[in-house]
């Protein structure tokens, strides 16, 4: 489900007020206005019978999915198995998202042995399609390729995988993500042994915390999606997916579960596409025009209520340089979590002949 476009209305103030403009008037006829106005270079007024409003660009997102492929996802699950529902539906989301969304696929149990083990029951591999653009079609392919195999779920491995996978790239991307789909808890540590213990005191899901707080250090967000997981209070593998859920930053919900839960196959296409609508935010940095008369009276408007002009929780503007006003603080939480619809900027304007000027 794809968020509604959040809207940037500029409002360029001059001796009027703004709010008695009611539609926007066409840039070439406003343009013709200027030219002709009798100062021959337009009027102050002239950005005020302008109103404009922009779709907000979202955040390009880096997303790693990390799918487990150990033994238990052949269980049956709808008219089909865990890992094949798992696989039909982030397929058909990796298609639909690859114009924001920069994927990339690994899966654990990996396809290659750990050194020192000759089992591949607790192995992980590195990702064996890259975070880029236009991978979509690889990542589908990886995800039709990958059957699920007799092994464990060596979770802390796989988390540290993608853990120095990160480390080494360079994209100028900073929002990030991991997007854990399991269906059950860690039963293999870090160094590749059986989990002693269940729960968020077992050993394995020990593991997987420390590795999940690595990432989130690292600036890389970690969701957790539980496929066919029991949820309630007896229950080890959800109080391990819910630790790791609140442990990475982007938890379903700030009560339990932490994690996006799909029990069924209906519920899976729900919880997935709940993960999705998160992934992409809104900038919390918008572009004014470069001819502001003076930068000190701009006024800002979240849905219709001034915010202050103040750091870290409000609005600020460089009194030099370019003119980027950047939201700080909670407003830009309300802003990246679709909590508000409209922003308005304020400002008094030189009079310009050609109003991409104002822009």
């Amino acid at each position: 489900m794809e968020p509604k476009p959040i809207l940037l209305v500029l409002c360029l103030a001059g001796v009027p007020a703004c709010a008695d403009v009611d539609e926007p008037i066409p840039v070439d006829a406003a343009r013709d206005s200027a030219r002709a106005a009798p100062d021959g270079g337009g009027s102050s007024a002239l950005g005020c019978t302008l109103t404009r409003t922009l779709d907000l660009a979202s955040q390009p997102a880096d997303v790693l999915l990390l799918l487990d492929r150990s033994g238990s996802m052949d269980m049956a699950f709808g008219a089909g198995t865990r890992y094949q529902a798992v696989a039909r539906v982030l397929a058909e989301l990796v298609s639909s998202h690859a114009q924001h969304v920069r994927f990339g696929y690994q899966e654990f149990p990996g396809r290659q042995a750990c050194e020192g083990q000759a089992s591949l029951a607790c192995c992980a591999s590195p990702p064996t399609v890259g975070v880029a653009p236009d991978q979509a079609a690889a990542v589908v392919a990886a995800l039709a390729s990958a059957v699920p195999m007799e092994g464990s779920t060596p979770t802390a491995a796989a988390l540290h995988a993608a853990y120095q996978y990160y480390d080494g790239l360079y994209d100028g991307i900073d929002n990030r993500y991991v997007l854990l789909a399991t269906d059950g808890e860690p039963d293999c540590t870090l160094a590749g042994a059986w989990s002693s213990g269940g729960g968020l005191e077992g050993s394995g899901c020990t593991d997987a915390m420390a590795e999940v707080a690595a990432l989130v250090a690292a600036g890389v967000r970690v969701m957790v999606l539980g496929v066919g997981t029991e949820s309630g209070a007896g229950s080890s593998a959800a109080a391990c997916l819910d630790g790791l859920a609140h442990a990475g930053g982007a938890a379903a919900s700030p009560g339990s579960p932490g994690y996006y839960a799909a029990s069924d196959s209906e519920g899976l296409q729900i919880a997935i596409e709940q993960v999705f609508g998160g992934l992409t935010r809104p900038s919390c940095s918008f572009r004014l025009g470069t001819n502001i008369t003076d930068r000190r009276l701009v006024v800002l408007r979240l849905d219709g209520q001034q915010i202050p002009r103040t750091s870290p929780d409000g609005w600020r503007l460089p009194d030099e340089g370019p003119p980027v006003l950047r939201v700080t603080g909670t407003y830009c939480e309300a802003i990246q979590t679709f909590q508000v619809h409209t922003i308005m900027a304020q400002y008094a304007c030189r009079p310009c002949v050609d109003l991409l000027e104002c822009q």
